[in-house]
């Protein structure tokens, strides 16, 4: 690309600098900075200097000169386009946003110029020119100390609306960083604009402009603060600054002693407002304000007799006095006078219909004697264009606070027939709710939801009060099983609706307890349906089919309950139990078969029997004994060595025989003869079998080598 163009503005030409102390040696240091191309040392000193006096334009235009010269060596020589950028950025800050307009006018072809640049820069870079990305540009550039760039960015981002208010504020922060009051004041004037109620932007603009000796203007802003958050202590203070300055100007003004009382009097201290507004008045006699300050100070302290009489001294001479009557209305209604108190608020709506604090004032005393219907009557013969929903709906809030849920409840369905607000619904449901009327809040939701089909606090409430119905036919349910009332219990369990996990539990449970072990086990299986990884409701269930001796089903769940929480310690016991005894019920089938010479059923459960136990010595010896009956010598052998793999006690002696026999069968003889050997020399008793292991042991002698 072109090289970028240096603009530099104006040479700094000989002046006489203003009397700051330090000012002169920062800018001295500065100059030379500059004219040694050392241009951020130029561009800190340059700042120290502006620190120092802020207005001066000769230090002010050094730094813009330093900021261009800095960022067209970082474009041209070191090509960082990113690092020119932000010193262009700072460079137009300084030219179009810090001074005052004849300047900014004055340096138009500069500013031209140097939008240039920075153009250039932005477009190498691709920097993305939206409002949103120049508005995070700047948060970023603010975040790393770059204050002037930060600013010129956000001055940027005001194409949309989003950010103005926001980018406003931030270059009013900047600018009384740098001690540019004027300016700063500017920014927030504007920031004010877009966002009439964010106080703490108010407040911040009220102290600059008590700064710049504004004082009129910020003890606006602080009185607005205060008809907003009325216990703001930093804008009493500079209230009550103000106030005292001005007095020292003018020490017999009667409306600033009378406005410092005001002040006094918002902080709490009563006797020194009250000796405020007593020289007040004893120089203005007829400030009606005054008197009605003093008023509202009694009123404030409770002392509402005496606050009645200063209101009355008003009222001697001016009868139609809106403030007097409110404040004289509302003291009587502390008193307990209440009729007197209603006569007043009417004369104060006679006089000023819309006046809202008489309408609320009027309505507040009334309810405090009513019932709710008979105010609720009242507020709509006397609403006086006033809406009666709004008062109503208070009204019932306040109920509800107070916990008289049928009463609030009473109040919220009669706005429900002319209201269009959801949260009305919304509470009176959550009152039914707390009444445990359940089937009446689903009913008023279902209203709310017809008539509201898209609100999301309606969907909300519909939810909540579900799940407060399920919660509470739970507790119900609970009590009748607490009390052994099984079946109540499962009647109460089956409302919940949908069904769940927990509620069929609590169904299976009942059941197991009325010893009903098949409606049990029939509604575990639905909770494993919808909790389908709970190994607790699987082990339950193979609990309940073992006791009916459905072992093999009792197998099966068992292993589901291990297979989802191998950790299930009771489930592996129960498993193992269920294992053993399956095995001996196996074992005694195949017996029973082989003593009733059904050998093929009889091996078909001992093969299924060691698939399950493939140690079990008894399973080997019966399978060896009806292979022998089938004359499968052989296969009996291997079986018959199992047995003795798996169980070398004495009772298996035996064995030792029945393996000869068969090995002799086989014409083994040499095997033969040492199995006779290990049953003759055995502690088998002396029977023909072991008789004849002896003589055909002498027999097969020949064999023994």
């Amino acid at each position: 690309m072109n090289k970028l163009k240096l603009a530099i503005l104006l040479s700094i030409l000989t002046v006489t600098l203003p009397v700051y102390a330090g000012f002169k040696e920062h800018y001295d240091l500065a100059q030379q900075y500059l004219s040694n191309y050392q241009y951020s040392s130029a561009i800190t000193e340059f700042k120290n200097a502006l620190k120092i006096n802020y207005l001066d334009n000769s230090a002010r235009i050094g730094l813009v000169n330093s900021y261009l010269a800095r960022g067209t060596y970082f474009a041209n020589t070191e090509k960082d386009y990113n690092k020119a950028a932000d010193d262009y950025r700072s460079a137009l800050f300084y030219l179009s946003m810090y001074p005052n307009a004849n300047s900014v006018k004055n340096s138009s072809h500069a500013i031209t110029q140097v939008n240039s640049n920075l153009d250039k820069c932005l477009e190498l870079t691709k920097f993305d020119t939206t409002p949103k990305s120049r508005f995070e540009k700047a948060k970023q550039l603010r975040a790393n100390g770059e204050f002037a760039a930060a600013a010129y960015e956000f001055s940027q981002s005001l194409g949309d609306k989003t950010y103005i208010k926001e980018s406003f504020k931030q270059i009013g922060d900047i600018m009384k960083l740098f001690g540019n009051d004027p300016k700063s004041a500017e920014y927030y004037r504007k920031a004010v604009a877009v966002s009439p109620n964010d106080i703490q932007l108010r407040l911040s603009y009220a102290k600059v402009l008590d700064n710049l000796g504004s004082e009129n203007l910020a003890v606006e802003e602080y009185n607005y603060i205060l008809t907003q958050s009325s216990d703001n202590k930093e804008v009493f203070y500079a209230l009550e600054r103000i106030y005292k300055k001005k007095l020292d100007a003018n020490p017999n003004d009667a409306d600033t002693i009378a406005n410092l009382g005001a002040i006094l009097q918002k902080q709490g201290k009563f006797d020194d407002a009250l000796a405020y507004y007593q020289k007040a008045e004893s120089l203005d006699p007829s400030n009606v304000n005054t008197r009605l300050n003093v008023g509202t100070l009694y009123q404030q302290k409770g002392d509402y007799k005496t606050a009645i009489v200063a209101y009355d001294s008003v009222l001697i001479l001016y009868p139609d006095n809106v403030q007097a009557n409110l404040y004289k209305a509302q003291s009587l209604a502390a008193l307990g006078e209440t009729k007197n108190a209603q006569a007043l608020f009417k004369k104060v709506l006679s006089i000023e219909p819309d006046n809202e604090i008489a309408q609320n004032e009027l309505f507040n005393t009334a309810r405090t004697t009513m019932t709710p219907t008979q105010f609720v009557d009242y507020v709509k013969k006397n609403a006086n264009g006033a809406n009666v929903n709004d008062m109503l709906y208070n009204y019932a809030l306040d109920l509800h606070k107070q916990n008289k849920l049928s009463e609030a409840i009473s109040v919220y369905s009669e706005i429900t027939k002319t209201s269009n607000n959801p949260e009305i619904f919304v509470n009176l449901a959550i009152a039914q709710g707390q009444m445990k009327n359940y089937d009446a809040a689903i009913n008023t939701l279902n209203n709310a939801k017809a008539k509201f089909p898209n609100n999301s606090q309606v969907d909300e409430a519909i939810k909540n009060i579900k799940n407060e119905t399920i919660a509470a036919t739970f507790d119900k349910a609970a009590e009748y099983f607490n009390n052994k009332d099984y079946q109540n219990a499962i009647n109460e369990y089956a409302k919940v609706n949908p069904p769940t996990s927990d509620s069929m539990l609590g169904i299976a449970s009942a059941y197991q307890n009325l010893g009903d072990n098949n409606k049990a086990i029939e509604y575990y299986q639905k909770a494993f349906q919808l909790k389908p990884n709970d190994s607790d409701i699987a082990y339950y269930i193979g609990v309940l089919y073992a006791e009916e001796e459905n072992f093999g089903a009792a197998e099966e769940f068992l292993k589901k309950s291990i297979a989802l929480n191998k950790n299930n310690q009771k489930a592996s016991d129960y498993l193992a139990s269920i294992v053993q005894q399956n095995n001996v019920n196996n074992l005694n089938e195949a017996i029973n078969l082989y003593e009733n010479e059904k050998y093929d059923e009889s091996l078909k459960v001992l093969n299924k029997l060691l698939v399950s136990d493939p140690m079990n010595s008894y399973a080997y010896y019966y399978k060896g004994m009806i292979l022998d009956a089938k004359n499968n010598q052989a296969e009996a052998v291997n079986n018959y060595k199992n047995v003795l793999k798996y169980n070398n006690s004495e009772d298996m002696n035996i064995v030792n025989y029945l393996i000869a026999s068969d090995l002799d069968t086989l014409g083994k003889y040499k095997e033969a003869y040492g199995y006779y050997k290990k049953y003759s020399t055995s502690n088998a008793p002396d029977d023909e079998y072991k008789q004849y292991a002896t003589t055909r042991l002498e027999e097969l002698k020949q064999y023994a080598q």
